[in-house]
């Protein structure tokens, strides 16, 4: 007996551990959601280390449902409200390289007397060339770029660093090419911001609204839909006849709902190949800056180039969302559809292989998919989706270029309606004032400042040394592992639209 009844006690001590466990996730309701909830606002005015202050508010958008379930606790187009939490500005360049933001967002209000407190920082500020570090927006540093590596690299070469100013070559590309970035933060109305909670979210139950579905499609509109995507080739080539990016959108609409639709949601036609267009994107490429119609490479579906292309970026050239599309009629059908490939790019080189411009996609197509529909759906262009298994579609693959692409297999069925904006006040196209860094002798001087406090930090053998070695480290590791395609979608080739994607939820 001696020794059963610790054993007894230890299975009742599991059994009540298990119990707790597997009721711990009931116990947050729709009216108390855990940390770590995913929000994407719009800035709804401009924010800038330039000009901010500690303390400074700071309002923005949501520009896609937070859904618990079936209910939206947070509807597309609620108040969010924050403050600048801290700042750095680079000023002279004296004392600081680089720029820092960190925003804390503390408030959401999504009608009159419906305030709910919450804590969010940011994640991702999307298409940006800062990167986020613990909720704080990094700046860069106005050095280190395309240029700022060639320069770092010349200045010690020929003297291998006795004299760092003395070589008359480098001088004259330095007046040849007198381009730097603004190391600044500048972020203009329209800017796209993913959110993280950082504390539970307490809503009322009187504020839990029921997300309004579209009725689920019937047997006919489900064959048709199946029909119509079994009859759609699952993606496009390049001129060489080379498999390129994957089909994963169809648009169901007139030309004029199309144009609409992008139009109100900020994105913007890439112009065609000229000299003029070139020497654009090489000093977007040497200021690290935004280029918003840069042209894109033609691809082909069954030997027809595209029709339209769309893009929507911020301030770098490397980072941006795009799409090309095709006009299409499926077989035995007269309906007129437009069916598009979506991908993300994450960076940009100038490659000799391509001869021009090569822009490096990010691997989740999926994730673009969907930031496609939000930007649509928040510009009220969207009437409903519907995502369909494409069996062709193959879940892992290569584009042209040899990037990583993962996908669910399906395609998203968006059917247009003319535009009604969740925020018709929040202009996707508002530059939201002129941003002002300074006149041109103090941005001059401080170009000085900061190229020369990066040549005595960087340009030198011990440096030299290390970055041979850091490049070296980063050549030899593995390449990480391609992610996994995930999502309910993966199980099931029928899938209705997620409340939260497509936002189907009346305003007044």
């Amino acid at each position: 007996m001696r020794i059963l009844l610790p054993l007894n006690r230890g299975l009742a001590f599991i059994c009540v551990m298990s119990a707790t466990m597997m009721c711990a996730p009931a116990a947050f309701g729709c009216d108390r959601l855990p940390a770590g909830q995913s929000l994407w606002i719009r800035l709804a005015a401009p924010v800038s280390t330039y000009t901010a202050k500690v303390g400074d508010p700071v309002h923005a958008v949501l520009t896609q449902d937070l859904v618990c379930d079936n209910d939206v606790v947070l509807p597309m187009g609620a108040t969010v409200d924050g403050v600048v939490r801290s700042k750095r500005k680079v000023g002279w360049g004296i004392r600081h390289e680089t720029a820092a933001l960190e925003l804390e967002f503390n408030r959401a209000i999504a009608g009159p007397g419906a305030v709910i407190t919450l804590t969010a920082r940011v994640e991702e500020v999307e298409n940006a060339r800062e990167l986020v570090r613990n909720g704080v927006i990094q700046g860069i540093r106005s050095s280190d770029t395309f240029q700022g590596s060639i320069n770092s690299h010349l200045i010690h070469l020929p003297t291998w660093n006795l004299y760092p100013y003395s070589d008359p070559v480098l001088i004259a590309y330095k007046a040849t090419f007198p381009i730097f970035p603004e190391p600044e933060i500048y972020y203009p109305v329209g800017t796209d911001i993913h959110l993280r909670t950082t504390s539970e979210v307490s809503c009322p139950p009187e504020m839990v609204g029921t997300v309004h579905e579209s009725s689920p499609a019937d047997k006919e509109e489900t064959d048709r839909l199946d029909q119509l995507v079994d009859h759609l080739p699952w993606r496009v080539t390049t001129k060489k006849d080379v498999d390129a990016d994957l089909l994963n959108l169809v648009f169901i609409g007139s030309e004029d709902q199309v144009k609409a639709a992008f139009r109100e949601s900020g994105w913007h036609n890439a112009e065609h190949v000229s000299r003029r267009t070139v020497w654009k994107q090489f000093y977007s490429l040497l200021n690290n800056s935004g280029y918003a119609q840069q042209p894109m490479i033609t691809f082909y579906l069954n030997s027809k180039p595209e029709d339209m292309n769309w893009q929507r970026n911020l301030n770098s050239y490397g980072r941006r969302d795009h799409l090309r599309m095709w006009e299409w009629t499926p077989e035995d059908s007269g309906e007129r559809m437009w069916v598009g490939s979506s991908t993300h790019d994450s960076g940009a080189v100038l490659s000799v292989k391509y001869r021009g411009f090569v822009h490096h996609i990010s691997p989740d197509v999926d994730d673009e998919r969907s930031a496609v529909i939000r930007s649509l759906n928040f510009a009220g262009c969207v009437k409903s989706v519907n995502y369909v298994l494409n069996p062709e579609m193959r879940a892992l693959t290569h584009n042209a270029i040899g990037d990583v692409m993962v996908t669910d297999k399906s395609v998203a069925v968006i059917a247009l309606r003319d535009c009604r904006p969740a925020d018709p006040e929040l202009d996707s196209n508002s530059k939201g004032g002129i941003f002002k860094p300074g006149n041109y002798a103090f941005r001059y001087i401080r170009k000085q400042i900061l190229t020369f406090r990066s040549d005595i930090l960087r340009a030198n053998i011990i440096y030299g040394a290390y970055e041979a070695g850091r490049m070296a480290v980063t050549a030899l590791r593995h390449q990480p592992a391609p992610p996994q395609p995930s999502g309910p979608m993966v199980a099931s080739p029928r899938v209705q639209p997620a409340a939260s994607e497509v936002g189907q939820v009346s305003y007044p």
